[in-house]
């Protein structure tokens, strides 16, 4: 069965070997991974995690706001297909470029429709923390990304310059 949990210890070997092969398939943003990509240890991970559930704990200028992690596991192999970054509100920069979800699948995993999977069960959590409208974005070039989008409902608003990543953005909103 394939399932999001969040992260929990009996995948901590698996987390590191996604990131590290996020990582050698030259997709260093690591999009939806919630920072794992600044942690070498994993309790360090899951504390920097828990920090964000609680809006109260985090400061306005650090950039951050109040969000869940998850991983997309299949739970037969126990393996990590994928993760997902759930922002329940949005800051500036968020609502500029980054949208309230943000995902990845694991490079080995791709083309078999989990991004599409993934999404679809983050849309039903983060419709439990009261967002309704949902921003999803993308660069330009991930054509994969907008056909995900667009197969869970995305409606393209408008194609932005990001000046932070140097490349155009698409800009989508899911109606829940």
């Amino acid at each position: 069965m394939i399932t999001l949990i969040k992260p929990c210890k009996e995948f901590e070997r698996d987390i590191f070997k996604y990131k590290d092969e996020m990582i050698a398939a030259g997709n260093g943003s690591m999009d939806g991974c919630g920072g794992l990509d600044r942690f070498f240890d994993f309790d360090e991970w899951l504390k920097f995690l828990e920090s964000l559930t609680d809006r109260n704990r985090i400061n306005p200028s650090s950039g951050f706001v109040e969000g869940s992690q998850y991983l997309l596991v299949d739970d037969e192999r126990k393996k990590v297909l994928g993760m997902v970054n759930l922002r329940h509100s949005l800051n500036d920069f968020l609502f500029r470029v980054g949208g309230h979800i943000g995902y990845s699948v694991r490079p080995d995993e791709r083309g078999r429709g989990y991004a599409k999977l993934q999404l679809k069960l983050a849309l039903e959590k983060i419709a439990e923390q009261g967002v309704r409208e949902v921003l999803i974005t993308c660069t330009c070039d991930n054509a994969a990304s907008a056909r995900t989008i667009e197969a869970c409902g995305g409606a393209l608003e408008n194609v932005i310059h990001s000046p932070e990543y140097g490349c155009d953005i698409k800009r989508y909103w899911i109606h829940i």
